[in-house]
């Protein structure tokens, strides 16, 4: 009689094996569990033994019971393919992916009829990344079961992020075509039409999902990533809130609302989101420097220190010295700041956001050239965009010459007659190129109560289109002026609190080539033309990192921004001497050097009451909430007088463009210009 290792006889470890099987056959697989650990405390242990253990165990879902057993089991017969699926998917249950990955060879695979090893190593290698691999034991199974609609999707998913399109898309058909009711099938297959430049089919498999299912969030998540890619932030920005609505509790969802509303400059949008991700996964790193940029755009930045040490114990060191580099920057130390945005590396925000930085904080430190290289590396960035952001700058300045044709003396000979009715006080427009300082200016003028201050709100452009443009004012009606009058103020009394004694000050710089319908529509109101040296401006909007809507688009070129410079005041030039506009000139640089010597006249020729302890424009700009435009920072700030000439740092990058501006420079009485 022969002995196992272990003291039991061969004969008694089979007929233990036998009851084991038994037992397990008859579903009773907690029985054979037990049966299991006494035969293990008498001995039994050779491969066939642990094979069954671990096959019992597994069947029990007792996972990490069953991996020894079957470890066991696999080194003394690694052929048995049943045995290494069985271990595969165990390793796989517990969370050991990578020794589950290295099971599932495809020598072995293309050997296991239960498709499991395939299967398996399939899903692990797409997890890991490695796609070629996943591709290929996704294919095993699939030859082995041709209808596994899940198998075709995934596959399609593996080749789509390999980019082998035709593939990936023969695979998602597959799937669809398995199950035509199945919406994540449908939406991966619309996705990769759309990423394979089959657009229009893809954005139609989309809308039809949109349709059938508008209160599931992912196809309005994969719609917002789409009208992203086309450029189309209006919609993008739609259909991120519309999921983030529907996926509360979805992070990621969650902080993509919220940085695509910062983007937007929708800053009372952001908050919420950003946080409400963070408090889901505060692992995303991406929501914390978000937020921390949100702190610094709204001046809050005595808040940026506690959301740093918040972050602290859950983020990257480099998203850390990126909230780092921000703090900094509002304490005014430059060089520890770009110390940390250079520790923060290039993956921690857009290369676009991250060039910005670095120019400024160049340009603070006095290195002119290095911070003009930088900010031409965040402009080429912005070029690079699909919708094709020169192009639309180009065909605005086309837009602005075709309505300054339109200015002529028979043009307003054909003006009706019109007497507003005295309803409330009459709007304010402040108007001037971007970067004059308007508003610096509107903040100061918010030191009147009754002002209301309207931030570039694009109510008098709306407004335009929908009477038919420039060229339709002299056929407007009486009526047709009163009903948008009324339009204006409804919308008005929507964005700011009007009370009935309120002044609107529409503060808009390019109101300039909006001027003739403002005089038409309001020829009782008042012209504030806030104006800067014209080198000044062009170089300040050509390194602002502007959200690039159609007008501001023209700058990210030097000339291109000169020569919306050159077409905006030849706009208003042309109108405000046709149709002899009522203006108040503030020029920039004497508003830094002799605030109330500036302002005192022109607060007398509004009718506006000076207050009595003075203008404090850091007190109006605390309290005025958020500030939307590119001078968010500035207008918290003493007045200083930097930026008055700063454009003599950067002369020699002005060259190209002195000829363009020469003749404006003249026109408004600035004696110096770059040297050509």
């Amino acid at each position: 009689m022969s002995l196992d290792a272990g003291g039991m006889t061969q004969a008694d470890e089979q007929e233990t094996i036998r009851q084991i099987v038994t037992l397990a056959r008859a579903g009773r697989m907690d029985d054979a569990s037990v049966a299991v650990r006494r035969a293990a405390a008498r001995g039994a242990g050779g491969p066939v033994f642990a094979a069954l253990a671990g096959a019992v165990e597994f069947h029990r879902g007792q996972f990490a019971d069953a991996i020894p057993h079957l470890r066991a089991a696999h080194h003394a017969q690694p052929a048995d393919n049943t045995v290494r699926a069985n271990l595969a998917e165990a390793l796989y249950r517990t969370g050991a992916g990578d020794a589950a990955l290295a099971l599932c060879e495809e020598g072995a695979a293309r050997a296991d009829r239960s498709l499991r090893l395939a299967r398996i190593g399939g899903h692990l290698a797409q997890e890991a990344g490695d796609f070629a691999r996943a591709a290929v034991l996704y294919r095993i199974a699939l030859a082995g079961d041709g209808r596994d609609w899940s198998g075709w999707n995934n596959l399609g998913n593996a080749l789509s992020a390999l980019e082998d399109w035709e593939g990936a898309i023969a695979a998602l058909r597959r799937a669809a075509e398995l199950v035509p009711d199945s919406a994540p099938v449908r939406l991966n297959l619309g996705k990769t039409l759309i990423e394979a430049g089959h657009g229009e089919e893809g954005e139609a498999m989309l809308r039809a999902l949109l349709r059938e299912f508008p209160q599931e969030a992912a196809p309005h998540y994969a719609m917002f990533d789409v009208l992203r890619g086309a450029g189309d932030a209006d919609g993008a920005h739609r259909a991120i809130a519309e999921a983030a609505r529907l996926a509360p509790e979805d992070a990621q969802i969650q902080a993509d609302f919220g940085q695509h509303a910062a983007m937007m400059s929708l800053f009372d949008e952001v908050e919420a989101p950003l946080r409400k991700a963070l408090a889901i996964d505060p692992s995303i790193a991406q929501a914390w420097v978000a937020l921390a940029s949100l702190l610094e755009r709204v001046n809050r930045e005595d808040e940026i220190e506690p959301l740093r040490a918040e972050a602290a114990g859950h983020v990257d060191p480099a998203s850390l010295s990126f909230i780092d580099a921000l703090r900094h920057k509002r304490a005014h130390r430059y060089d520890e700041a770009l110390a940390a945005l250079e520790a923060a590396g290039e993956d921690t925000v857009s290369a676009a956001q991250r060039y910005h930085l670095r120019g400024v904080l160049l340009d603070r430190l006095g290195r002119y050239d290095e911070a003009f290289a930088a900010f031409a590396a965040m402009n080429a960035e912005f070029a690079a965009d699909p919708t094709d952001p020169r192009g639309r700058g180009a065909r605005y300045r086309a837009e602005i010459d075709e309505g300054a044709a339109l200015l002529t003396p028979a043009w307003r000979a054909g003006w009706g007659a019109f007497t507003p009715a005295p309803t409330r006080p009459a709007p304010i427009f402040l108007l001037g190129f971007p970067r004059s300082g308007t508003t610096l200016l509107d903040t100061m003028l918010m030191a009147e109560p009754r002002v209301r201050v309207l931030e570039e709100a694009p109510i008098i452009a709306e407004i335009e289109a929908q009477l038919g443009g420039i060229a339709a004012l002299p056929g407007l009606s009486a009526d047709q002026i009163e009903e948008a009058r009324a339009l204006y103020f409804a919308r008005a009394g929507a964005l700011a609190d009007l009370a009935p004694d309120s002044i609107v000050l529409d503060k808009h710089p390019m109101h300039l080539r909006h001027a003739p319908t403002i005089a038409r529509l309001f020829p009782e109101s008042r012209f504030i033309l806030a104006l800067r040296h014209p080198c000044d401006v062009v170089l300040s909007c050509w390194l602002t990192n502007f959200r690039l809507n159609n007008a501001m688009a023209s700058f990210l070129d030097l000339e291109d921004a000169a020569a919306l410079y050159e077409a905006a005041f030849g706009q208003w030039e042309k109108a405000r001497a046709l149709l002899d506009l009522p203006v108040g000139e503030v020029v920039y640089e004497r508003l830094v050097e002799d605030k109330d010597a500036e302002l005192r006249p022109l607060f007398d020729w509004l009718g506006l009451d000076w207050p009595e302890g003075g203008l404090d424009h850091r007190e109006a700009a605390r309290a005025r909430g958020t500030v939307i435009t590119a001078s968010y920072a500035q207008v918290t700030e003493p007045i200083y007088k930097r930026a008055a000439g700063r454009w003599r740092r950067y002369e020699a990058h002005l060259a190209p463009v002195a000829a363009r501006l020469s003749g404006w420079i003249e026109r408004f009485g600035y004696g110096e210009a770059p040297q050509a």
